[in-house]
């Protein structure tokens, strides 16, 4: 395998280096330094053409601007924190706020918007691989910590893509990160990606607040966030029937909730792991017109599904096509939203003698 590259430009010339690594079955997974994203993936069809199966744009703007974070890394915090308030042991620390009085995706000098340092390139008959790394220095937007940030994205010959994030600080913090890929695996951005179906491996989802804070965590059988089995977004939707599953889907204008995923049937995939990696299925993403299916994987405790409601109008996608609301979906791994203020017991802290750790696995075929 090899790591080729080229450029993208932004309006007023700037140009980004984009870093395409491509498999012998035909998936090319491109990413960037800025935000340390997955600029798009790719699937190369019979006829030999490349379908995007990921939401990503033709110029360098909407990557610049974070418009909807389309492939970013999420960083210090995927998801929100309740009034961008932050505990770290018996101090509370107040946050940049930039979603009203809460804090979104990590604030306001977030890692998305960040351009990342290339470290390494590595390539070899099975595997490719792109490491970058960032800082940021001790009260930045709040957090306490001189922080290191690593991504590593492997993408193996098999149509296997890891992601495997660490970060390390010099004092007690709250490190949470995760990717932001919205997915269309149809490739064809004119249809709904509420036309997916999807099978999501937990019992329990919470509901939310109308500042999309969650309220509860409740079971998901017999309700609209019920995709213990596969089933397509947009029939559930329109199956909606109590006040409570209404009002969800209105406040997400569809999904935008965090399902608490099942701890069964983990296991050790990575043979190369530095350290062991008890990883578990998250979910499974069809589209039943290509035949086309996402797998996947993460360590992380839940997975954020949120249906692209309020994706922008008009914005130049890969292969032409203006986006729309709900063109594609995301899914996001990450801890439970709002985790400290939610479960406390569950919280967890990134210090000097325990760095942060997270795995993400994607496979298509």
């Amino acid at each position: 395998m090899k790591i080729k590259t080229r450029e993208l430009w932004n309006q007023v010339g700037t140009a980004y280096t984009v870093y395409d690594m491509t498999t012998s079955l035909g998936m090319t997974v491109s990413v960037m330094a800025l935000g340390a994203a997955i600029q798009q993936i790719a699937i190369r069809e019979e006829s030999g053409r490349e379908r995007p199966v990921t939401l990503g744009f033709e110029d360098m703007g909407p990557y610049e601007s974070c418009l909807c974070y389309a492939g970013a890394t999420l960083g210090p915090n995927a998801g929100r924190i309740g009034k961008a308030l932050l505990p770290v042991g018996p101090e509370i620390y107040r946050l940049s706020n930039n979603d009203g009085i809460n804090q979104l995706h990590g604030g306001i000098n977030h890692l998305s918007s960040q351009l990342w340092q290339v470290t390494s390139l590595a390539s070899g008959l099975e595997s490719a691989s792109i490491l970058l790394s960032a800082v940021q220095p001790d009260g930045l937007d709040g957090y306490p910590g001189n922080r290191i940030y690593r991504v590593k994205y492997t993408l193996e010959d098999t149509n296997w893509l890891t992601i495997e994030y660490t970060a390390m600080t010099d004092a007690p913090t709250y490190i949470n990160m995760s990717n932001h890929t919205y997915w269309n695996l149809s490739g064809d951005f004119s249809v709904s990606g509420l036309e997916q179906e999807i099978q999501i491996f937990a019992n329990n989802v919470c509901v939310n607040k109308r500042d999309h804070l969650p309220a509860d965590i409740i079971p998901a059988a017999d309700t609209v966030f019920d995709f213990r089995s596969s089933r397509q977004l947009l029939s559930l939707i329109r199956s909606a029937k109590s006040p409570v599953c209404k009002e969800q889907l209105s406040i997400g204008r569809g999904y935008n909730n965090a399902y608490i995923l099942n701890r069964n049937q983990t296991f050790r995939p990575l043979r190369s792991a530095k350290r062991p990696v008890e990883i578990k299925k998250a979910c499974i993403l069809r589209d039943r017109g290509t035949g086309r299916t996402l797998k996947m994987m993460t360590d992380a405790p839940a997975l954020v599904l949120y249906s692209g409601g309020f994706l922008p109008r008009g914005m130049t996608l890969c292969g032409g096509a203006p986006s729309l609301a709900s063109c594609a979906i995301a899914l996001e791994a990450q801890d439970i939203p709002d985790v400290m203020h939610l479960l406390p017991d569950n919280y967890r802290l990134t210090t000097p003698e325990e760095p942060f750790c997270r795995t993400i696995r994607y496979h298509i075929s």
